[in-house]
């Protein structure tokens, strides 16, 4: 598989291993998005061992942590399978070899699914820390702990309650891939294919290498999604019942909110529950970043909402959850082209909004952005001229001030993004210039279309860009 993105993380990464110095680094992020496709490739190119933290007994974790040990120390040879040497008695003297043999060597010791080993050996942090305490000064070692459960990562090896507060020399929070670099995932689609296959997996690595190159659009989703033994087709509803207990509960709320519940009491509604009840649950989600709590960008008023983050889920409860009866019936294919494929442009306007929002950070980076944005997200609200309620897609904002003698200055860039297939119009910039006037700023205006425009603007406030646009920056 071809090396796609991480380009920071893997500079940093090097820049942590030229330092020639101990450090601890700390890798996290949800499942299937990469984290150990890129500890692999780092490690390629350096002298040192991995392991894996069992979903097993303390013995079993013992017994692959001393392997990995025997590797990184050279003991055994990297790549062979079993070893006659036997396991270090405790997790202590594991470890104290591995910190010893660092004091004339640099080495990288990986340990993924860290949290599996802190669950079978629970005094491992506090072992860690003594050991890191002692040798730091000295050491060569550069040791990265890994981990999907997110809770478990922030709270118990990053929170300030854990041994190894204050010990890590660098923390790396892997992220789904943008747009751009997903489409490095599936090169052989169009521009349009490859925007829905992100919208599809949410950007998600794993998800992405199992479009296969000689599948049409169509194909994959219908053999990922909509088939018995779809490798997609129970992903979520899975992936909930190994992070989560009363999985049943979470999928009730998730289906409410990808059919369209966005208020707590909405939701408690449709699932039947107190909203006090509902909060909980609600918090477990937003530590999964599965959903956000999202608020009008600017706005320091309570009108928050809840939505879904990952598209993939609101993808799968929206289409998939619903018809799982009709796929298991090898029904799925017409699931697909009679009720999926005619609202996958529906699908696909919030996905095109994040697009978007990615697009413009993208500039920001490339220097080409008018302003530097202070804040960036979605607006809603009510217009005071006519009391209606407006929606804006996009909205990013910088209170600048350059005269010491005058207030800041509200820069704003707002943008409308259609998911359509005829050209945007000139009335859709008209009735963006209208709205943005109830942010009371110094406005741009960028509009977003699929399939182009109707018209031409010269206008230097004025921006329109089209989806080959937003590819090829």
């Amino acid at each position: 598989m071809v090396f796609v993105g991480r380009k920071n993380e893997l500079a940093s990464l090097e820049a942590q291993y030229n330092s020639n110095r101990f450090e601890l680094a700390i890798v996290y992020g949800r499942r299937r998005v990469g984290k150990t496709y890129l500890l692999n490739h780092f490690l390629a190119a350096h002298e040192g061992a991995y392991m894996v933290g069992l979903e097993s007994g303390a013995s079993n974790n013992l017994e692959s942590l001393s392997q990995a040990v025997y590797r990184a120390t050279g003991m055994v040879k990297t790549g062979q399978l079993q070893s006659t040497l036997p396991a270090f008695s405790t997790i202590t003297a594991a470890l104290t070899h591995l910190f010893e043999y660092s004091l004339n060597h640099r080495v990288v010791f990986i340990i993924d699914e860290y949290p599996y080993l802190a669950e079978s050996i629970p005094s491992v942090s506090s072992e860690l820390q003594v050991l890191v305490d002692a040798y730091k000064d000295r050491s060569q070692l550069m040791l990265i702990l890994c981990g999907s459960s997110m809770s478990f990562m922030e709270n118990q090896v990053l929170g300030h309650k854990s041994p190894l507060y204050g010990r890590r020399t660098a923390q790396y929070k892997i992220k789904p891939f943008t747009y751009i670099e997903a489409r490095q995932m599936v090169p052989h689609l169009s521009y349009e294919d490859s925007a829905i296959a992100f919208g599809l997996t949410g950007g998600v690595a794993e998800y992405l290498s199992y479009f296969r190159d000689g599948d049409s659009l169509d194909e994959s989703i219908i053999s990922l999604f909509f088939t018995p033994t779809g490798r997609l087709v129970d992903e979520p509803s899975s992936l909930l019942k190994q992070e989560l207990r009363e999985p049943r509960q979470y999928n009730a709320i998730l289906s409410a909110i990808a059919k369209g519940a966005s208020r707590n009491n909405e939701i408690a509604t449709k699932v039947d529950m107190t909203t006090g009840a509902l909060n909980n649950y609600l918090k477990s989600l937003i530590d999964l970043q599965i959903i956000e709590k999202i608020h009008p960008v600017g706005s320091t008023s309570n009108k928050s909402i809840y939505a879904i983050k990952d598209s993939m889920y609101t993808f799968w409860y929206r289409f998939v959850e619903p018809n799982q009866g009709a796929i298991e019936n090898f029904n799925g294919n017409l699931v697909y082209t009679q009720y999926v494929k005619p609202m996958l442009s529906h699908f696909m306007g919030p996905v095109f909004e994040t697009m978007a929002e990615q697009y413009v950070q993208a500039r920001i980076h490339c220097g080409t952005v008018p302003f530097l944005p202070q804040e960036m997200g979605h607006w809603w609200g009510t217009d005071s001229r006519t009391r209606q309620q407006v929606e804006i897609d996009l909205v990013a904002l910088a209170d600048i001030q350059k005269d010491p003698n005058a207030g800041p200055v509200r820069h704003l860039l707002v943008g409308e993004c259609k998911w359509k297939n005829n050209p945007i119009g000139l009335d859709v910039l008209v009735s963006l210039m209208d709205k943005a006037c109830v942010l009371h700023g110094e406005p741009y205006y960028w509009l977003f279309s699929k399939r182009g425009f109707g018209f031409i603007e010269d206008n230097e406030r004025v921006e329109l860009i089209d989806l080959p646009m937003m590819y090829e920056l």
